[in-house]
């Protein structure tokens, strides 16, 4: 399985006694003068030569493909994720001080400044070809080492038959998160095995103050032996010390695995949700919100829970056969101790799991009337709708306090049971050693050390017991994490077919159908027609006909549920989204705009295109006389969702998100709703001239647009009445301007 993106343990946390003694250090770097001159290559430059190295071509569409990236600059951690959609499997390993083997060859390796080179071969004794943006050359690869970071990245085909690609891996945790997230903890079992060692030298460690009182009661007071004192003290002493350091070390490796594995389920579950195939259902606001809350926390409990249970549990019996041994009979004050413990565990976490899973649907609610409230505040305010929010809001605050009440008195109720009985298991074990003592069966210090053996025995058994309660309240939130991460996802490679062919925007529709979830009508019912490469067709109805969710399905927005949609002949599901994004924009009405600035907003994250693409996009929306308004330009900030924007502002900025893309199909909803009639003029000229040989589909309401059209597509409750030129339909909307018999108003047609 292709391990979820993270990165590795630095080297110098490879080895377990490497916590306490640091290994040696390197040999002395080369001083500067004698480094060599290396030009490093953006990691998706190092990447695609890799997969050229390995006879992978054409590989450079699919390694970005809707990865965070900007100028080529492809995060290191995100790079095994990357090669895993060409059929690699790669992981970060330690770069050693020694040139590579010719075997791990060929290596991606990040430059200490930035950047990074591939090593292709080993040319001579201690010397390594690297390929930089200056091309191929050797290297010594000690005078090479002070330059490079302290990982490269290993890499080598999927094994066919027992490997899994990034689609076999994403399918899998469709099928099973929990597997899949166990997977993502075993892939960790290095630090794991580390962490173990380490909680099984802590528990031997406990045994030292039970053995050092005993031998202090029974040896030292009776025999006044000082110096049998001093000896047992300060190996005692050394022991506390150590186990001091080990407690230090197993944190430092439980908290490695937790950030490890927590930001690899954090990428997957946002990678999920930005490229799932359609919104996920009931995944609002506060369902987000609860899935990804306090995953740290989760994270933390997976590795404490497994050096729980593979070495502390087993480790009570040990301890229970030494308490046995000292003391006879008194084990059975622990063993029923234990028993208790169990059983007020097993029934406060049934209840804390009815409890939590209330609560964290009302946490759930109350994050969506958050999100309204701070999205839609002018609204409220405007419609005086104040007190409805604020009834809304102490409702659900009353119903959490009480839920969140019942989950404190169950998840406190076992911490509290713990310390009665493991006060009563300590008056029981006196009770029983005093008698063994009077029998003759114990001595006084045999007494001391299974009291303290009986309490640190006590140990595991109560964590065992809080462990289990913060599982089950973590129980909800997991819930909603595996379903966000079975989204069904988009596709991200293309069909041969059609990855390889330039796009040139011919759109077919046969026997399209759309029903929404929920709805008792379809929103579209067997609408079939075709538009020319190059061809303007606008869409004309009364709101609710339709035209926004047709816009969606031509857009791939939205999956096709009946009917079959078609770009240059080939059925969108062929097609990559990335891939299909990059040639078919939709702007809707309402986008987002995002906090930031206005250049930033116009581009999201796209490479900044060329400058007359920039300029026309620009002018042609009509931003440009806005802009030109404003002392701070194109690094205007926009307000949180564009709030510090007027309506035709948004849409200027919208309109010119859509046209920098240079799509070669450009589909606009309502892009002239909010703007007056000279700047709607002004951006329908403009339009007139961006799109001059793009397929255009644009909704309107306005009559003004179909200027620019050479055809109109009217929609009426989700079916086709009208597909004409522009120019007969214009005619039918004039013979029925007069409202007589009931006809409808050209406005109202539209």
């Amino acid at each position: 399985m292709i391990r979820s993106p993270s990165t590795r343990p630095d080297a110098r946390s490879a080895g377990f006694l490497g916590q306490i003694f640091r290994r040696a250090s390197p040999p002395l770097a080369p001083c500067a003068d004698d480094l060599p001159t290396v030009t490093p290559m953006p990691m998706l430059a190092a990447l695609e030569a890799l997969a050229a190295a390995r006879g992978i071509a054409q590989a450079s569409a699919a390694l970005g493909a809707a990865l965070p990236m900007t100028q080529e600059a492809l995060a290191t951690k995100l790079a095994p994720l990357a090669l895993a959609r060409i059929g690699l499997e790669a992981h970060w390993r330690p770069l050693g001080h020694r040139a590579p083997d010719a075997a791990d060859l060929p290596l991606v390796v990040p430059l200490a400044s930035g950047g990074a080179v591939l090593m292709t071969g080993v040319p001579g004794e201690g010397q390594v070809a690297v390929r930089d943006a200056a091309g191929e050359h050797a290297l010594p690869f000690a005078a090479l080492r002070p330059l490079l970071g302290g990982e490269a990245l290993h890499s080598g085909p999927v094994d066919p038959v027992n490997g899994a690609s990034d689609a076999h891996e994403r399918d899998l945790i469709r099928r099973n998160p929990r597997a899949w997230l166990l997977g993502a903890y075993l892939a960790e079992r290095r630090a794991l095995g580390q962490m173990l060692l380490a909680s099984g030298l802590l528990n031997l460690c406990a045994l030292a103050i039970p053995l050092y009182m005993r031998a202090i009661y029974d040896r030292v007071v009776p025999n006044l032996a000082i110096e049998s004192l001093w000896a047992l003290s300060i190996g005692v002493t050394l022991v506390l010390v150590f186990e001091l350091l080990l407690k230090k070390i197993k944190a430092r490796f439980v908290d490695a695995v937790a950030t490890r594995v927590g930001q690899a389920v954090q990428h997957r579950a946002v990678v999920t949700v930005l490229r799932a195939r359609a919104p996920t259902p009931g995944m609002g606001f506060g369902a987000m919100l609860t899935a990804l809350r306090d995953l740290e926390q989760l994270s933390l409990l997976v590795p404490n829970a497994i050096a729980t249970f593979c070495i502390d549990l087993p480790f009570v019996v040990l301890l229970f056969a030494l308490i046995a041994a000292i003391g006879g009979f008194s084990v059975l004050g622990p063993i029923l101790g234990a028993v208790g413990l169990i059983l007020v565990g097993m029934v406060c976490n049934y209840a804390l799991k009815l409890a939590s899973r209330r609560a964290s649907k009302l946490i759930q609610a109350r994050s969506d009337l958050t999100a309204e409230l701070t999205s839609g505040w002018t609204t409220i305010k405007a419609n005086h709708a104040e007190g409805l929010f604020e009834g809304r809001w102490d409702v659900i605050s009353d119903h959490l306090a009480t839920g969140n009440k019942e989950v404190r008195h169950w998840s406190e109720l076992p911490g509290s049971a713990s310390g009665l009985l493991v006060q009563l298991v300590t008056v029981m074990v006196v009770v029983i050693g005093v008698l063994q003592i009077k029998a003759g069966a114990m001595t006084t210090g045999a007494l001391i050390a299974v009291v303290l053996l009986t309490g640190r025995a006590m140990v595991p058994v109560a964590a065992t017991v809080s462990m289990f309660a913060r599982a089950y309240q973590s129980l909800a939130q997991f819930q909603a994490l595996a379903g966000l991460l079975q989204t069904e996802p988009e596709r991200d490679v293309s069909d041969p077919a059609v990855g390889l062919a330039p796009v040139h925007g011919a759109l077919g529709v046969s026997g399209l159908s759309h029903t929404f979830t929920g709805s008792s009508a379809p929103s579209l019912s067997g609408l079939t027609f075709s538009l020319r490469e190059g061809e303007r067709v606008a869409l004309i109805g009364k709101s609710g006909s339709g035209k926004s969710t047709l816009l969606q399905l031509l857009a791939g927005l939205v999956p096709v549920q009946d009917g079959l949609i078609t770009l240059d002949g080939h059925a969108l599901e062929r097609f990559a989204i990335p891939h299909l994004r990059r040639h078919v924009i939709y702007s809707a009405q309402d986008a987002m705009i995002f906090e930031g600035t206005v250049w930033h907003n116009i581009l999201l994250g796209m490479p900044e295109p060329a400058a007359e693409v920039v300029e026309r996009a620009i002018r042609c929306s009509g931003l440009d006389t806005f802009i030109a308004r404003t002392a701070e330009g194109y690094m205007r900030q926009v307000g949180p969702r564009g709030a510090a924007l007027s309506g035709g502002q948004r849409q200027s900025l919208l309109l010119a998100r859509a046209l920098v893309r240079d799509p070669a199909v450009l589909l606009l909803d309502e892009p002239t709703a909010s703007l007056d009639i000279g700047s709607e003029q002004a951006v329908i000229a403009g339009l007139a001239e961006a799109t001059r040989g793009k397929t255009l589909v644009v909704a309107t309401h306005r009559l003004a647009l179909l200027e620019i059209v050479d055809r109109v597509i009217w929609l009426e409750e989700g079916r086709i009445i009208a597909d004409r030129p522009k120019a007969e339909v214009l005619a039918q909307l004039a013979s029925q301007s007069a409202p007589a018999n009931g006809k409808r108003t050209p406005r109202e047609a539209a």
